[in-house]
């Protein structure tokens, strides 16, 4: 449901139903007053609902997962902010750190993109906890497929020897997978 909506997800798609079977505006309003017990929407409001949400039945779920979407393309600019924030916040100090150090066997001095996508593997990591490794692994699978992709695709014959690992893990270990 939208934020500081006053009508529940229950009573558009029962308005949007019962208009689906032909019923009037006022014949609407009538039986979401005696169905939900609660001052009906405007005729206004629920042709809103209708042009927003389409004609025909819809059910709850899907109204809910229209809703959803909705909201997050509406927040989207909000999360772009927040993100740039916390880049400013944490990232910032930690890259210009790294900038200044004399090169480490990790992060060389004149190398940005290797100090970014340190930056970067680190907060992915803590996003990511424990799956972190595997994420990796998986990654390091799906490059090793695809150079040999390409080589094969270059070479214009395909190589026996060059046997791209298995993505899904449960293969790997002898199981059917999913």
């Amino acid at each position: 449901m939208k934020r500081g909506a006053r009508f529940s997800n229950e009573v558009i798609a029962f308005a949007l139903t019962e208009r689906s079977r032909r019923k009037r505006w006022k014949d609407i309003q009538n039986a979401i007053k005696q169905e939900f017990q609660i001052e009906p929407p405007t005729e206004r409001q629920m042709r809103r609902w209708y042009e927003e949400y389409g004609g025909g039945t819809i059910d709850r779920d899907k109204l809910l997962r229209e809703t959803l979407i909705k909201s997050i393309r509406a927040s989207t600019p909000a999360l772009a902010l927040a993100a740039q924030d916390m880049v400013i916040e944490k990232g910032l100090p930690v890259l210009m750190a790294a900038y200044e150090r004399i090169g480490s066997k990790y992060v060389q001095k004149d190398d940005p993109a290797v100090v970014t996508g340190l930056f970067l593997l680190l907060q992915l990591e803590q996003n990511l906890g424990g799956k972190f490794d595997e994420v990796l692994r998986r990654y390091h699978q799906l490059r090793a497929m695809a150079a040999a992709f390409r080589e094969e695709r270059e070479e214009g014959q395909p190589k026996p020897e060059v046997v791209p690992p298995a993505i899904n893990p449960k293969l790997e270990e002898g199981g059917k997978g999913q």
